[in-house]
């Protein structure tokens, strides 16, 4: 099973063709796209409904906010958020893949400190209960550390992140490429270009085990088809 995330930044807009032919390049089974907005949200659908992603779950984000997006060719049920508390819809799809065994977690995270910080106890409670269980949680995550997925810069949610495996998921991407730098966003703050890890993946032991690859596509971020690379996740 090959899933592609990617933040796609406002939605596509004028680049949802151009978003098309990326992920139709990639050839995943399964995507999961973030920063879904409610205007473009048909469009995108029709088009990944062409490129034969036959089940879609896409809860429309309410106004002008940004969400996520999970399709498949593969059967899935849509399920839940196994967070104990209230998450708000638009910002975290999940799924059950019958045939694969996998429940998987789509999620985009807030994108300023405080809302971030209050995000995390979800995920982190989600983690735990599904720590015995194929689960993987992936998406736009606005977090990382501070010292291995920054160019110098200080994540307040690096304590956070940073304890996932003690709640039962780890950062697959990392499990892979262990000291390994690589960057999926930029930012321009008053002139200075930084670059900043913050799309990422946690799968539990479970799906640890069955991890074959994962890997960034830096091609589209520097062609501007969206300000971020896509992660790509293949497992067995």
């Amino acid at each position: 099973m090959l899933i592609h995330a990617w933040n796609i930044q406002a939605g596509g807009g004028t680049r949802i063709g151009r978003v098309l032919d990326v992920i139709a390049a990639h050839g995943a089974d399964t995507v999961v796209l973030n920063e879904t907005t409610a205007a473009r949200l048909d469009e995108l659908r029709r088009g990944l409904e062409k490129l034969r992603f036959g089940t879609v779950l896409a809860p429309p984000p309410p106004g002008t906010a940004r969400g996520v997006l999970i399709a498949s060719k593969h059967a899935f049920t849509a399920m839940p958020p196994s967070a104990r508390r209230r998450v708000p819809a638009h910002r975290w799809c999940e799924a059950w893949f019958p045939r694969q065994k996998l429940r998987l977690a789509g999620i985009y995270f807030p994108d300023t400190a405080k809302p971030i910080a209050a995000f995390w106890p979800r995920v982190h409670e989600a983690a735990r209960r599904m720590r015995d269980d194929s689960y993987l949680l992936l998406g736009d995550l606005n977090s990382g550390q501070s010292v291995l997925d920054t160019e110098g810069a200080v994540l307040l949610s690096d304590p956070m992140f940073s304890a996932m495996p003690f709640h039962g998921m780890f950062d697959l991407w990392r499990h892979v490429n262990r000291d390994l730098r690589e960057y999926t966003w930029f930012s321009n703050h008053k002139g200075k270009r930084r670059g900043f890890r913050i799309d990422h993946a946690f799968g539990t032991r479970k799906v640890r085990r069955r991890l074959r690859k994962a890997w960034y596509s830096s091609e589209e971020r520097e062609q501007r088809v969206s300000d971020h690379s896509s992660l790509l996740v293949e497992i067995r």
